[in-house]
């Protein structure tokens, strides 16, 4: 059908197109998904490692093209990864949506397309005569350039599906003029007005006896409830330096001293030896307050004169040899120092490592003969228990994201050893030590959520008691200097609506009712909510133009239509992405 819009085309016309291209070519996908290993399941749709790999190197790609080339930093390449997931994600579920909603495109819709096309392909200056756009420039340029036409027919088509979509769920939406009646005048019913805010976090000295706290507990205890759980009783053995490591550095540190002592150059020394990030620097530090450094390192500098060369000083990074080069005071009247280090980290030897890896292995052979507890008294470790958790937990207290652990504790009897777990310099065993079905949360394990809502109750009905007495010991006209003596907060706040958010206070919509209820010049009764009680004063009122709504009728429904249209489309798009079931296996292939 196209064949006749085909011929010879440039390279930058294809450019120029690919621009606007609306999201990542993500072709092929239904080729993508085998049997494993996989780095994600999206939507029951699996991508291996690989696959996703090429989708990576793609995005870089496309980065450095349109970016000069230039390198891509640690953040950048971090974006970009994020950026990817998401596409991944959306172009999945967005397809299945499609074919769920059984949208087509026929020939003849994308021939229409490429007629009339969108406001950025008009906005391309190679199509446009005086800075307009020219229809028959265009057509000539899809007649003449085959690759330019090719490359939009496919856009057309993979986006065309989705317009169909989108405006398929938007004209699920049905907006009747009284609809658009009352969201204009709810826009233009404002006031502005001066608020005492008897906020109930200043009430202070609420007691919380144990009856009231088991009361309570027993009044909300569905709120407690909870699905099956586990819990792991561990041992988490850290790798740390041995004192001979300890010693080797310090010895280490010594003669590096003796060196520049003896007038080795500071700084090539600090680029060869030391270990801090400063290194490349000559291990500059520029100028710093003393309480910009931890103590004994800014003890030893702030005591040194310019030149002098510290014996070495030892904080929690390791040994350090301080070379002062500069002492200034700041516009703030703050001595500075200016200093290089050499910085010599107490790191762990091999010989450490192989007797940490040894302990690991003869504490997990106890662990599978006796349990955890008896391995953690034999070696003299702690044995810790973790607080419950759920099938779709992915982290745990006291371990960090352990997503295998998990399914490990929901797949194995109480009692069942974990082999061992090597992560982040640390080696931890567990095992399964507590299980459960369908239960309430005990009290032990939830008191300081119950003592948290009982209070914040408390406090809550105390500040509206306080609010009544102040309303019948002072009259209206006295409100605002007696809330000042009494240091309550008083908000200014303008342009209220029924549905506007007030600093400090946040969205209250009992309080915006109760405040447009008002006239000007009035004051309001006791507001009661549950963040405290509240009295305004309006100070000034607006409503809505009722003249102005009837002769703006066609273009408010139309603005109104196309704002709520899009609020339902977001919604919509939201809870396909909630409830796609995705498996992010990314971290066991990546970094």
């Amino acid at each position: 059908m196209f064949e006749s819009l085909r011929k010879n085309a440039s390279w930058i016309i294809i450019v120029m197109a690919a621009v606007f291209i609306l999201s990542m070519a993500i072709g092929g996908i239904t080729s993508l998904f085998v049997k494993k290993p996989f780095a994600a399941e999206i939507a029951g749709e699996k991508i291996s490692p690989k696959d996703y790999q090429q989708y990576l190197e793609t995005t870089f790609a496309n980065y450095a093209q349109q970016n000069d080339s230039k390198q891509i930093d640690e953040k950048t390449r971090a974006q970009l990864k994020q950026q990817t997931w998401n596409q991944l994600i959306d172009e999945i579920i967005i397809t299945k949506a499609v074919k769920q909603n059984r949208i087509k495109v026929t020939d003849k819709e994308i021939f229409e397309k490429l007629k009339n096309p969108d406001d950025q392909i008009k906005s391309i200056p190679q199509f446009q005569i005086d800075g307009n756009f020219d229809q028959d420039t265009y057509l000539g340029y899809l007649q003449q350039d085959e690759r330019f036409a090719a490359v939009l027919e496919n856009e057309i088509r993979s986006t065309l599906p989705l317009e169909k979509l989108y405006d398929k769920i938007k004209n699920e939406v049905s907006i009747t003029e009284e609809d658009v009646r009352q969201n204009y005048i709810d826009s233009n019913n404002k006031a502005k007005a001066k608020i005492i805010y008897f906020d109930s976090n200043k009430i202070k000295n609420i007691e919380i006896t144990d009856d009231e706290l088991a009361k309570h507990y027993e009044e909300t205890k569905e709120d407690y409830k909870k699905g099956p759980a586990r819990k792991l009783r561990y041992i988490k053995l850290n790798l740390t330096p041995s004192e001979a490591d300890k010693k080797n550095s310090e010895v280490k540190a010594n003669e590096i001293f003796q060196e520049v002592t003896a007038g080795a150059n500071f700084a090539e020394i600090a680029k060869a030896k030391s270990d801090g990030p400063s290194a490349p620097k000559g291990g500059d530090l520029g100028f710093f307050t003393k309480n910009k450094m931890v103590k004994p390192f800014a003890d030893a500098a702030f005591a040194m004169k310019v030149g002098e060369i510290s014996q070495p000083v030892q904080t929690r990074f390791g040994w350090h040899i301080i070379k002062v080069n500069a002492i200034q005071t700041n516009e703030a009247g703050e001595k500075e120092v200016k200093a290089s280090h050499i910085l010599i980290e107490e790191k762990t030897s091999e010989e450490t490592k192989l007797a940490f890896t040894q302990r690991a292995e003869d504490l997990l052979t106890t662990a599978k003969n006796d349990g955890v507890e008896k391995a953690a008294e034999v070696f003299n470790e702690e044995a810790k228990e973790t607080t419950e958790f759920y099938e779709d937990a992915s982290y745990i207290s006291g371990l960090g994201k352990e997503e295998e652990l998990v399914n490990f504790a929901f797949k194995n009897r109480v009692g069942k050893l974990h082999s061992l777990i090597e992560k982040d310099n640390s080696y931890i065993i567990a095992e399964v030590s507590f299980k459960v079905g369908d239960h309430h949360q005990p009290l032990e394990d939830v008191k300081s959520t119950v003592e948290r809502k009982l209070k914040k109750e408390k406090q809550l009905k105390k500040a509206i008691i306080v609010a009544e007495k102040f309303a019948i010991n002072n009259k209206p006209n006295e409100y605002m200097k007696k809330a000042k003596d009494e240091e309550w907060e008083i908000i200014e706040a303008e342009e209220i609506t029924a549905t506007s958010t007030i600093s400090k206070i946040g969205k209250d919509e009992e309080l915006n009712k109760a405040i447009l209820a008002k006239e000007e010049g009035e004051f309001t009764s006791i507001i009661k909510t549950d963040k405290g009680a509240y009295i305004a004063f309006v100070e000034k009122r607006e409503k809505a133009d009722m003249e102005k709504f009837n002769s703006e009728l066609e273009k408010l429904t139309e603005e109104y239509t196309e704002s709520m249209q899009n609020e339902y489309l977001n919604e919509w798009y939201s809870n396909l992405r909630k409830d796609a079931e995705i498996i992010d296996n990314r971290n066991k292939y990546f970094n």
